[in-house]
């Protein structure tokens, strides 16, 4: 029964709408079952409905159960998305102190051998990576060499001076800081150990640059407007919902989105698969019901964004707290 309800919830039932259904199907159980049952004994008419009654609450309970389990997982899921898309975030599950040790451990020692560590940050969404040379490894603080590739991806970060080591599991990150920048050379501070962002996300997702798309949803049957595209992927949308104090749709609804993407009508169906609300602001992540012709379109724009990114990118300056390395 529970990947039964598993299934359900993944393709966009709720808790209400399963119990609703529950209810309806018991009705007329009950009906069917006791229709024509009074020539029946008494005790033999309650025994049965006492069973009938135990067997539907069972289910109840079953529903909410996997239900409730099925929603906080979903919760937690919001988080990994919002930081697959953020470059000044680490993703949440860091990774316990004495493993941090450990991978951060290792990951010296790797890269001293080597002489030479990845860097990467995100540009609206778009990672960008740097190899650099190692010049000494000093606990956890690494000297490297910079270079121009160093230079884009400090740029990437809002005050210049954060990025992500990728781990030599690759699976995992370190969070990286400026120390000391002298002339040739830059010291990198090991921070936190986290999963990669990389692996957070199944799709390349990009951020809506130099448009205002609106959009309009629909929920329950009710359309929302005043929604705007933040960012997409073949796999899903990022949308807001300006100016309102309340949750317009629950995780795991279904929902349908429209807009217009380079003058053409888009029509995306899928689920609801995060809820934010923050500052009047909500922030939610829509799933994609697979789709050839939303996700070729889908796809025609994102490689577009990809390019003026790249633009921007290379028109980046370097950083302030790198000119010293210079």
């Amino acid at each position: 029964l529970a990947e039964l309800l598993h299934a359900f919830f993944h393709h966009g039932m709720t808790v209400p709408q399963l119990l609703s259904v529950l209810l309806k199907c018991e009705s007329l159980r009950m009906e069917r079952m006791f229709s024509g049952y009074s020539s029946q004994p008494v005790e033999a008419q309650y025994k049965d409905l006492q069973t009938v009654i135990h067997h539907f609450n069972d289910i109840q309970e079953e529903v909410l159960e996997v239900g409730k389990a099925y929603l906080l997982r979903a919760e937690e899921g919001l988080h990994e998305q919002e930081e697959s898309l953020a470059s000044e975030r680490m993703a949440l599950d860091t990774v316990a102190e004495d493993v941090r040790e450990e991978i951060l451990e290792r990951s010296l020692q790797v890269w001293n051998t080597h002489r030479h560590m990845k860097v990467y940050n995100f540009f609206q969404g778009v990672p960008v990576y740097a190899t650099v040379d190692i010049l000494k490894v000093d606990g956890a603080c690494v000297d490297v060499r910079p270079n121009a590739d160093l230079m884009k991806v400090f740029a990437c970060h809002d005050a210049g001076d954060m990025a992500y080591g990728i781990c030599v599991d690759e699976k995992d990150q370190v969070r990286v800081s400026l120390g000391e920048v002298s002339h040739g050379r830059v010291q990198l501070v090991m921070g936190e150990v986290a999963q990669s962002l990389l692996n957070c996300r199944k799709n390349l997702g990009v951020r809506i640059m130099d448009q205002d798309i609106q959009a309009e949803v629909k929920v329950r049957g009710r359309s929302i407007h005043k929604v705007q595209l933040r960012d997409i992927s073949l796999a899903g949308l990022g949308l807001s919902v300006l100016h309102t104090d309340k949750e317009p749709c629950r995780t795991g609804e279904v929902i349908e989105c429209r807009f217009e993407l380079s003058g053409k009508a888009i029509v995306a169906h899928g689920w609801v698969r995060w809820v934010l609300l923050s500052n009047g602001e909500v922030r939610l992540g829509m799933e994609l019901r697979p789709h050839v012709g939303v996700q070729q379109a889908l796809q025609k724009e994102v490689f577009q964004i990809q390019r003026k990114i790249i633009v921007q990118l290379n028109d980046l300056g370097v950083p302030e707290p790198l000119q010293a390395a210079l």
